[in-house]
């Protein structure tokens, strides 16, 4: 192969990954702010499951594509000497300054030790079979080049756009009359059941499709014939989860229920290593407040 076609195999390859790696996140983790970028909402949710090649694919396929492409990349920079040879360790260190960025919190997203070991995967492998010559480690001084900072800022750029869609609204407090509401003496209670997190879950359709029947089934644990889900009707209760983390991985949550006159909340700490746990007594809680009443904003 010449030079000339080894180049457009470069740059038509990388491009081919990345396309992948948007189209994987399209197909199974549409939550993400390149579609919002693009103006592109509800997008659907295809393989909701939880087996190894699924939670690959959602959670790792995409970045080992960005990686990839950045290796081909840099690789066509450094055939037609665009850039210094010691330039290439910039390009590739921009996966790790990613992720150890997400950890820092100045990069959205969540640090995950299994993307480090994907990229540094990637990375050795291609250098296997390039001409990229990493190892032996032989670092020059590396000056700054304009074609270097250009390639770093767009695959940079593609960090931000695979970050979960921001929608959060901070409003002012308001200061709340004591309210203290009868329970749900009716049967049965009809709910419907979000979930999210406050942290990005790489997993967060999976677990929203198994999460909801699991915790009905606890609430029909706590009180028979008492719960079904809303098919097509307004929802007597809706109960909105939202997963928190303390980032080693220790689960809790915030939980909100809306009934047609009032809505409460409540908190469990993030002190739960098992998930189910952590919807066993979510709940138990919520059973409690349908069965006996609630209050808030009370002294």
């Amino acid at each position: 192969m010449n030079a000339g076609n080894k180049s457009f195999y470069l740059l038509t390859s990388a491009f081919a990954l990345l396309v992948a790696g948007a189209a994987c996140y399209y197909f199974l983790n549409p939550n993400v702010a390149l579609f919002q970028w693009l103006g592109v909402n509800n997008t659907p949710v295809f393989l909701n499951g939880h087996s190894v090649w699924i939670s690959f694919l959602r959670g790792h396929f995409a970045d080992a594509a960005w990686c990839a492409a950045l290796c081909m990349v840099t690789n066509y920079l450094l055939r037609n000497k665009h850039i210094p040879a010691g330039d290439k360790y910039a390009l590739l260190a921009l996966p790790f300054f990613a992720e150890f960025g997400q950890y820092a919190g100045f990069v959205p997203g969540t640090f995950d030790w299994l993307d480090i070991s994907t990229y540094l995967a990637v990375i050795l492998v291609y250098n296997r079979f390039s001409s990229l010559n990493l190892i032996p480690l032989r670092m020059k001084k590396i000056n700054p080049r304009l074609l270097t900072a250009i390639a770093a800022a767009v695959f940079l750029v593609m960090v931000f756009a695979c970050a979960p869609q921001n929608r959060v609204v901070y409003r002012k407090p308001e200061k709340r009359p004591c309210v203290h509401h009868d329970p749900l003496n009716y049967s049965p209670v009809l709910i419907q059941v979000n979930i999210d997190g406050s942290y990005t879950m790489k997993d967060l359709p999976g677990v929203q499709t198994s999460w909801q029947s699991y915790f009905l089934d606890k609430l029909l644990a706590e009180n028979s014939y008492k719960y079904k889900f809303a098919q097509g009707v307004t929802p007597n209760l809706t109960i909105q989860i939202t997963i928190n983390t303390d980032g080693y991985q220790h689960y809790g949550a915030t939980v909100r229920l809306y009934v047609y006159d009032d809505n409460t909340w409540f908190s469990l700490p993030s002190n739960y290593v098992e998930p189910a746990r952590l919807v066993d007594d979510i709940a138990t809680k919520v059973n409690s407040f349908v069965s006996y009443g609630w209050s808030h904003d009370c002294p």
